[in-house]
């Protein structure tokens, strides 16, 4: 089994792109409407709703086969009048991203179809992808647990496998990579919805003499 191989897949779009990607990437997550909306992603991680709840869904890898630019734009993604850049094969410029299908203007489903098995073969077979993710494996994430110092200093590095591997590996300790960066608009949304009820306004019932 390659590095690729066991990497978080999360493909957006649930068309004929985001279908055929699937077949390519078995075991990879499908966020696709009506059922869920990817509304905004973060390194590492899309923030989806669906079900009544919102959540951060973590990926190594992600293909997006809808036309979401602006969601590639917040991870970072060059973009270029309005369209993100991608070569030949879908992939972005960001490591372990790409896009297909309608958003990269296939004519038909079968164009967009093709641009994701192209796309998702691509992502798999990506050495900045496998550099990552062999970095992430070769920590010992009980050994070397961050604290928010600590943390905040590495993301403070260049993007790249020496900085992207050991914060993956906190987000897989901590859950999130909280302390050193500031909570998104998509964090507060999923915040509120498990804050409790208000305490209602107190009222004095008795009359003073």
């Amino acid at each position: 089994m390659t590095a690729a191989e066991t990497c978080r897949a999360v493909i957006v779009g649930g068309g004929p792109a985001g279908r055929a990607a699937l077949v390519e990437l078995p075991g990879a997550v499908l966020i696709a409407r009506p059922q869920a909306t990817a509304w905004h992603a973060e390194p590492g991680h899309v923030w989806v709703e669906g079900g009544g709840r919102v959540w951060a869904e973590p990926f190594d890898i992600l293909l997006v086969c809808a036309d979401e630019p602006l969601l590639l734009a917040a991870l970072g993604c060059a973009v270029s009048d309005g369209r993100v850049l991608t070569d030949a094969e879908g992939r972005t410029s960001v490591p372990g991203v790409a896009l297909a299908g309608r958003g990269t203007g296939a004519a038909t489903p079968q164009d967009a179809e093709r641009q994701a098995v192209a796309a998702a073969r691509a992502l798999r077979a990506d050495p900045r992808v496998l550099q990552l993710e062999e970095a992430r494996s070769a920590l010992d994430p009980a050994a070397t647990r961050l604290d928010p110092v600590a943390l905040a200093s590495l993301l403070e590095q260049p993007v790249g496998p020496g900085r992207n591997g050991p914060a993956l590996a906190q987000r897989a300790i901590l859950g999130a990579v909280v302390p050193a960066r500031p909570v998104s608009l998509a964090a507060l949304a999923g915040l509120v919805a498990a804050m409790p009820e208000p305490i209602p306004p107190q009222r004095d019932e008795g009359a003073l003499a």
